[in-house]
């Protein structure tokens, strides 16, 4: 039996989902990750329709992968909202360097990745 690379592609999604997610979590200054309108909808179904929802769970939420079809690489898309006190640039490239290590130690994904992080709010 043949692996079919459209499951394979999005198991990989999901797992750098979940270790950009709990990289950045564990970042002394984040707060929470922020769900962008997809994610929030994709809740919205989840709650009515538990079979109609895609993706990862809302753990993931604020964390967008996609890969460049031509290069093969990941791109990791974190938004977050900082505690107050603490300085963006240094949260955002503690960010950054925790992901991509947290990436590169996930085993069964062969990747070139990407990191982009934002910070959409302080509270």
């Amino acid at each position: 039996m043949t692996a079919d690379p459209l499951m394979d592609r999005e198991r990989d999604r999901y797992r750098l989902a979940e270790a950009a997610a709990e990289a950045a979590e564990g970042v002394p200054g984040v707060a929470f990750l922020r769900p962008g309108v997809v994610d929030l909808l994709r809740t919205r179904v989840a709650d009515r329709a538990p079979r109609l929802a895609t993706g990862p769970g809302p753990r993931t939420q604020g964390v967008r992968v996609s890969r460049d079809g031509t290069t093969g690489t990941w791109h990791i898309d974190i938004r977050l909202v900082l505690h107050r006190g603490h300085r963006a640039l240094d949260v955002t490239r503690a960010v950054h360097t925790a992901t991509l290590a947290a990436t590169r130690a996930e085993p069964s994904v062969p990747v070139r990745v990407t990191v982009t992080v934002t910070v959409t709010g302080v509270v």
